[in-house]
């Protein structure tokens, strides 16, 4: 049975969730059950794109501290890696440490900041589709990783937790070429539950204490939740989140193909601290499932027809584009057109539905737009837990 230990953290003073950590982890055996004395340890938190702390799209410093301290007392050598949305260089590492905090927190703890851009081949026999892929040096050299996610929710995927974070193991532009090899959102989750496989983190623990609600993973609003969640199992730990914020695992794609997958049984989870029905979040807003393409229903025939109906689109913001290009360089499917510095417009042909020009948009200028099919099939809150 896996484990799930869930404890209240209301804010950021970093006394109170360092205690607030060591008591979750206590409840799962300790950072001894994990780490030994003299291991090489990657922290891998969420460092989405070079945001402040107070935007929740990112793992918060206070947290990412509490925890490297905690791993240097066990024993642990720590280096901290992560692969933003973007261009992996050494100038945007380095940008976006500082914005997060995470600089501060190597220069306080002594922990080391990845800067090594190299990338390491492993092979994924547990796999259904990403056989091998590459994957950040440090994370591959590592005796063992701690998986730092933050609760969000996601314009594609629904929800980001714990398994989506391993997505940022992959560096820079190749994590687009997956996008554009899975466009189908059952395939692609299907090829983020592979990638947390490969890459086998130790232990999730999950920053919960702000997470982020309506549009994100970057675009939404900060959300209090007031939490810390901690498990081995990076599925069984984002089966608790979405039951926190009333969101059914079978509405998330990654947990609805780990359950066929028989990587989890959302029945047979054991919480340990807080009890999940006393913590859930009843107001957490989240959008319908945009997922894409709905595929799995217009696969055939006549439906066929419906499809362009059916399919969310991203549409630019006139008032909020600066024109700064981002979303032409970043746009796996190269949909987007730029030119004469008008504001950048979109094939649609070609749009794969993926979002990531909302996601790294860092003006907020990419809407999601549904078609008229699109709002009668999705036009709902999932603010129940259905």
């Amino acid at each position: 049975m896996d484990k799930v230990s869930i404890e209240r953290c209301e804010n950021y003073e970093y006394g109170n969730v360092y205690n607030c950590v060591e008591k979750l982890i206590g409840n799962l055996g300790g950072w001894k059950a994990f780490i030994k004395p003299g291991d090489r340890v990657a922290v891998k938190p969420n460092l989405l794109r070079y945001k402040k702390p107070e935007e929740a799209a990112t793992t918060h410093p206070a947290v990412v501290k509490a925890i490297i301290s905690q791993i240097q007392k066990a024993g642990g050598n720590v280096i901290i890696a992560e692969s933003p949305g973007g261009p992996y260089s050494r100038s945007m590492l380095r940008y976006v440490y500082r914005a997060t905090g995470i600089e501060k927190v190597a220069d306080e703890t002594g922990a080391i900041l990845n800067y090594d851009l190299r990338v390491t081949k492993i092979n994924n026999p547990e796999s259904k589709y990403v056989k091998s892929f590459e994957i950040l040096k440090p994370l591959a050299d590592a005796d063992v990783i701690v998986n730092i996610p933050k609760l969000k929710t996601h314009a594609m995927m629904v929800y980001t937790g714990a398994v989506k974070n391993m997505f940022g193991a992959i560096a820079g532009t190749a994590k687009a070429d997956l996008h554009l090899r899975m466009p189908d959102y059952n395939d692609f989750a299907d090829s983020l539950i592979d990638i947390y496989l490969g890459t086998k983190p130790a232990i999730n623990v999950m920053d919960a204490i702000e997470g982020m609600e309506g549009y994100g993973p970057s675009a939404g609003t900060p959300k209090h939740i007031g939490l810390l969640l901690a498990s081995a199992s990076g599925f069984a730990l984002d089966v608790a989140a979405a039951r926190i914020i009333r969101l059914s695992p079978d509405n998330v794609p990654v947990l609805r193909n780990a359950k066929k997958r028989c990587l989890v049984d959302d029945n047979n989870i054991h919480i340990i601290g807080e009890n999940i029905e006393c913590v859930i979040c009843n107001d957490f807003y989240i959008p319908a499932l945009y997922g894409a393409k709905r595929q799995n229903i217009l696969k055939r025939g006549l439906l066929n027809l419906l499809k362009k109906q059916s399919r969310p689109k991203p549409v630019i913001s006139a008032e909020k584009c600066v024109r700064c290009g981002n979303c032409v360089k970043i746009c796996p499917a190269s949909a987007f057109v730029f030119e004469d510095r008008n504001i950048p417009s979109i094939d649609y042909d070609k749009c794969i539905g993926c979002f990531c020009c909302h996601e790294l948009c860092d003006y907020k200028a990419v809407d999601i737009r549904r078609g008229f099919i699109s709002r009668l099939m999705t036009d709902r809150r999932f603010s129940g837990f259905r």
